[in-house]
């Protein structure tokens, strides 16, 4: 049993701290993922919120066939598409708002990391959606493609193929951009 299971386990039981614990280890990874969904930092907040409500007052029991984080990152997941059908509507805003930097490192580091994230930004705004919410779970966030599988509700094989195409069309999106650079 990860720690994740462990702590909604003893939340419902009563200890009351286990949801702290919960919302404090999953809730910038979460609010991040479904950012890449949404396309809205304020939206995220509020679909990350609703996640964690739903733990509270549906209590879902986990079946224990993945991980915690898994689990809760397609509770997540489904909560963001459940608003996208209501709203019928899809926002674009640039990755630069939805990925911060960490400071701490030296002036020409920054810029060069910064010029890096710009094109790996840019790049990834041009892929398609799907391509980019693969690109997210397995880089970004570290899960497995078997995790992302459940995440994304598709069979390994499909996560595999999926991640072979978006891959792909992130190195062709990179190589664009440097062929455009240079003329």
């Amino acid at each position: 049993m990860d720690n994740g299971a462990n702590s909604y386990r003893r939340w419902l039981e009563g200890d009351e701290s286990a949801l702290t614990a919960l919302v404090t280890a999953y809730r910038p990874g979460l609010r991040a993922y479904l950012c890449g969904i949404v396309h809205d930092w304020a939206l995220a907040d509020d679909l990350t919120q609703e996640t964690f409500v739903k733990l509270c007052l549906k209590k879902p029991r986990d079946k224990g066939t993945a991980s915690f984080k898994t689990w809760l990152y397609t509770i997540g997941r489904r909560t963001a598409f459940d608003w996208l059908r209501k709203e019928k509507r899809l926002k674009r805003v640039s990755l630069d708002d939805c990925f911060e930097l960490a400071g701490g490192s030296t002036p020409e580091t920054e810029l060069l990391r910064a010029r890096t994230t710009e094109r790996l930004n840019a790049a990834m705004e041009t892929l398609q959606p799907q391509h980019r919410q693969i690109l997210y779970l397995i880089y970004f966030e570290d899960f497995t493609p078997a995790q992302a599988a459940k995440i994304l509700g598709k069979s390994s094989h499909n996560v595999s193929a999926l991640l072979y195409r978006a891959k792909d069309a992130l190195r062709r999106a990179l190589n664009e951009e440097v062929l455009f650079d240079e003329n």
